[in-house]
């Protein structure tokens, strides 16, 4: 984002950095699965929802 200042950027780093490789990996990890399980869901609404529509729309009147 470029919203955030330069010094903010700066402070996110050091308390990053501050923290051991294991802490950052595991955070990593939790990040990574939280933003797959984000997809996964909005995959299948997706896909329930174009289902839905093409029900509907082969329905006769």
């Amino acid at each position: 984002m470029t919203d955030t200042a330069d010094y903010i950027k700066q402070i996110q780093l050091q308390l990053w950095l501050a923290k051991s490789p294991q802490e950052r990996l595991k955070q990593m990890m939790l990040d990574n699965e939280a933003l797959f399980q984000f997809w996964r869901h909005t995959h299948k609404s997706e896909v329930s929802g174009s289902l839905e529509k093409e029900l509907k729309s082969s329905e006769l009147p």
